[in-house]
This record gives C-alpha cells, sequence and structure tokens, in this order.
C-alpha cells in the first residue's frame, strides 16, 4: 500500500493495487464496487491496435534477445487485461463504482508510430448517476467538461452514459484535483484512492458539493 507509483508502474501492479483498495471497500459501511482493471480503451479495435503493436514489438526483441518469452508475456498482458468503455459499463454499479482510467496525451496513433507514448492517469466514480473525475492535471476554475484536457477517455465515458444505448443515467458531472503539471499523476491518483477508501471509509465519495476544490461542470 505504501509503494510509489510513477510513469514506470505497470497495469499488473496498478490491478494489484485495485485488489487490495477492493478488500478494504468490502467491508466498509458504505456500498462501493472498485473496478480491479485499468480503463484504457475507448472501443475494442483501439483495444485490438495497441495489442497487437505489443504483441508484434514482443516479437521483435524476442528476436533479437532483449526479452525472454517471460517478458513477452508480461508486456503483451499488461495491454491486453485493460478495459474498453464497454467492458467497464458492465461493472458499473449505481451504489458506487470507483475506477482508474488512463489514456494516452495527444495523438495515440502518432504517439504509437513514434514510439513516444505519454499517458494520463486519473480517477472516476460514478453514483446514482453522478459522476466525479479526479484528475491530478485539473486546471482551476474549470467549468466545461469540454475545457478539460487529458481526460479523453473520461468525455468518452460521458458521452456513451447520455447515450441511447445506456442503462446508466448521468445527471451531473463534478471535477476536482490538480495539482501538478509534470509526470506525478499516477502517485497523486494512488494516494487520493488511499485517502477516499482507506483513510476515510468511502463516506465523502459522491459528496461533491460539500468538499473544497470540487466544482460542477457542465457537460
Amino acid at each position: 500500500m505504501a509503494t510509489t507509483f510513477d510513469t514506470n508502474t505497470t497495469t499488473q501492479q496498478w490491478m494489484d493495487f485495485l485488489r487490495t483498495i477492493d478488500e478494504t471497500a468490502q467491508n466498509l459501511d458504505e456500498r462501493i464496487t472498485i473496478c480491479q482493471q485499468l480503463v484504457i480503451y475507448s472501443t475494442l479495435p483501439v483495444k485490438t491496435m495497441w495489442v497487437d503493436t505489443a504483441k508484434a514489438e514482443a516479437a521483435a526483441d524476442i528476436a533479437k534477445g532483449e526479452i525472454t518469452t517471460v517478458e513477452a508475456a508480461a508486456h503483451i498482458a499488461g495491454w491486453s487485461e485493460g478495459l474498453t468503455l464497454s467492458g467497464f459499463h458492465k461493472v458499473v454499479r449505481s451504489f458506487g463504482t470507483l475506477a482508474v482510467f488512463t489514456n494516452t496525451v495527444g495523438n495515440a496513433v502518432e504517439q504509437q508510430f513514434e514510439k513516444r507514448i505519454s499517458w494520463h492517469v486519473y480517477a472516476i466514480y460514478y453514483k446514482d448517476g453522478v459522476l466525479g473525475i479526479y484528475d491530478p492535471s485539473l486546471a482551476p476554475s474549470t467549468e466545461r467538461l469540454a475545457s478539460c484536457n487529458g481526460i479523453t477517455l473520461a468525455k468518452a465515458l460521458v458521452k456513451s452514459l447520455k447515450g441511447k444505448g445506456s442503462n446508466r443515467k448521468l445527471t451531473e458531472v463534478w471535477c476536482g484535483g490538480g495539482g501538478h503539471d509534470g509526470t506525478k499523476c499516477q502517485e497523486m491518483t494512488r494516494k487520493w484512492i488511499v485517502e477516499e477508501i482507506v483513510t476515510k471509509g468511502g463516506v465523502d465519495l459522491g459528496n461533491w458539493d460539500q468538499r473544497d476544490g470540487w466544482t460542477k461542470v457542465s457537460f
């Protein structure tokens, strides 16, 4: 629980952390579902693209003798174990669902081609039609979801919740966080989750209108 997360933190390490958080959440008075997989992809074709690329990279590195087959399998699993938004919808519960989202910052295809991928990590909490987004890079005085940078997957979630095929309502979106403009989003997100679940026991989740630094945004 005390491990510091950074840009080298793997998908598996996040999943191990979320499983530990889920064990704590199950003993709380508050009913909270912890999504134990990172939500990474907007659609299945996008996921397929990233996983296929990971497989090709792993095969090339094995052929060059740079990694073992075990290391290659771990590399591929890091991509294949991520959820799509449709997969996330299957685990969302109206009584309260906490998840970690991560998406590329900027053009994902261009970054993949150049092999210089920049990721952003943040957390979301959904309860009774209200979505809270904890974004470590949130700009001060944000009033519109459209003006939030770097959370494209959360914006796609909002769009999907508003869609005709969604069985979940969406009435409000709140944003909070901020505090950095560099590479600390993984650790800040981890610490926020620990504080909300382990320290506070989940009682403050969803009470965004009573919390400093949280703003209701138009969407």
